[in-house]
């Protein structure tokens, strides 16, 4: 790739909206349709509730994941601005939970790899990225980050954007890697969003 970063491409640009357009409107559907869920229930019958109670679970499950879904786009957009892409770097693989992982060279140590994991949640077994890696239909992928802290992971195109990231990059509640990062690749980190502790 010829930019200095992956949100310097128009096509890059492009693939953002259509992904944050494909979530808002997710997140509206589940949204609007909580009400009627909520209504059936309250009209039901008590000895028919039984049957609707999974069904209004299930919404508000679903509900929850497409919030989720829509926070990541700032952090998303964040990591575009920061890093460039690197095409067909990410080995794309199916794990045993029914989650996807990535598999990226160290940026310091090309020899060594790194793990980012996606899916494996209930309700998720039906996104883009877990149905083709268990189906082998992507073996690599687009990535822009860096996969010690997070990233954004793309086919090519880009498109079927996803963020992923390494629990202690942003969870308060681990302790942030700080071993075997560069000064330099830790501000880049800071900047795209993630933990990254003191100097």
């Amino acid at each position: 790739m010829d930019h200095e970063t992956a949100w310097a491409d128009p096509t890059t640009r492009r693939a953002w909206r259509r992904t944050a357009l494909f979530r808002c409107a997710a997140l509206a559907g589940s949204l609007l349709a909580f009400p009627v869920w909520l209504f059936a229930v309250v009209m039901t019958p008590a000895w028919l509730l039984v049957l609707w109670l999974p069904v209004l679970c299930a919404g508000l499950w679903y509900a929850l994941l497409a919030v989720v879904a829509v926070a990541s786009l700032a952090g998303m957009r964040r990591v575009l601005h920061i890093y460039p892409w690197q095409v067909s770097i990410a080995e794309v693989r199916s794990k045993k939970n029914g989650g996807t992982q990535f598999v990226v060279p160290d940026p310091e140590r090309p020899e060594k790899a790194v793990r980012l994991g996606y899916g494996g949640l209930i309700g998720t077994g039906r996104h883009f990225w877990v149905r083709t890696a268990r189906s082998g239909q992507v073996t690599a992928a687009w990535f822009a980050g860096d996969p010690r802290y997070l990233g954004v992971v793309a086919t090519s195109g880009p498109r079927h954007l996803v963020r992923v990231a390494q629990r202690e990059a942003t969870d308060s509640r681990m302790s942030p890697r700080k071993r075997g990062v560069s000064p330099e690749a830790r501000a880049r980190a800071r900047a795209a969003g993630a933990r990254v502790g003191g100097d």
